[in-house]
């Protein structure tokens, strides 16, 4: 049986205190909450784009902003230096990179990338929340998250 494991996506997972307190943030939630809430750094790496080397590790960053347009909710987050080299989610065009943030809730007819596009409010204060870096996984058994290096062949 060939398993075909490819990452869907790479980036900040959000779980426990972390995921409970962007729960409790998202003052208008929409029809679906996102699945797996966490902040993409890169759709579909390419094998010199997987970076190992941070996957499982915990890193603080800071909600800094909140919006929604009916359609999707969400945050707008700033990222720790030290994440900035590994931050590679780039829009179409591959030269800019997306706004840093995080999809909390969408409407049935939504998608999640449509979050970088809200008029974002900024908070009185930055909130920082705990983030672990992983790999969204998908195979033939499904979709799965991945605190675990993965094996590049």
């Amino acid at each position: 049986m060939n398993n075909n494991k490819i990452i869907s996506y790479e980036g900040l997972f959000f779980e426990n205190d972390s995921l409970t307190l962007i729960h409790s943030l998202d003052t208008e939630k929409l029809e679906k909450a996102n699945d797996e809430i966490h902040c993409t750094f890169r759709y579909h790496p390419s094998n010199d784009e997987i970076f190992n080397e941070i996957v499982g590790q915990t890193f603080d960053i800071y909600l800094i902003a909140y919006g929604n347009d009916g359609m999707n909710s969400g945050f707008l987050v700033s990222l720790p230096d030290e994440l900035k080299p590994y931050y590679i989610n780039y829009e179409d065009d591959r030269k800019t990179l997306r706004t840093p943030h995080i999809t909390a809730s969408l409407s049935k007819k939504s998608i999640p990338s449509n979050t970088k596009d809200l008029d974002f409010k900024l908070f009185s204060e930055p909130i920082k929340i705990k983030g672990r870096f992983g790999f969204c996984i998908k195979d033939n058994r499904g979709k799965y998250i991945s605190f675990d290096k993965f094996d590049i062949k």
